[in-house]
C-alpha cells in the first residue's frame, strides 16, 4: 500500500524507512503483526490509509 501511494521503502537491520521521495517519513517494524496504535502512527506519518 506505501509503495502504490509513491513512497519508497528501504530495508534496515529490523525496521523499514519510508521515504517520500528523497524525504524521511516514518520508520516501520518488521513484525507478522503490528498493533493497531503502530497502525494509526504510520497512517499519520505517512497520510496513506491503511485500515479499511
Amino acid at each position: 500500500m506505501l509503495t502504490a501511494a509513491g513512497l519508497r521503502l528501504e530495508e534496515g537491520g529490523s525496521h523499514t524507512k519510508v521515504y517520500r521521495g528523497d524525504t524521511f517519513v516514518a520508520v516501520v517494524s518488521r513484525q507478522r503483526e503490528i498493533s493497531e496504535r503502530i497502525v494509526r502512527e504510520i497512517e499519520k506519518q505517512t497520510g496513506v490509509q491503511l485500515r479499511r
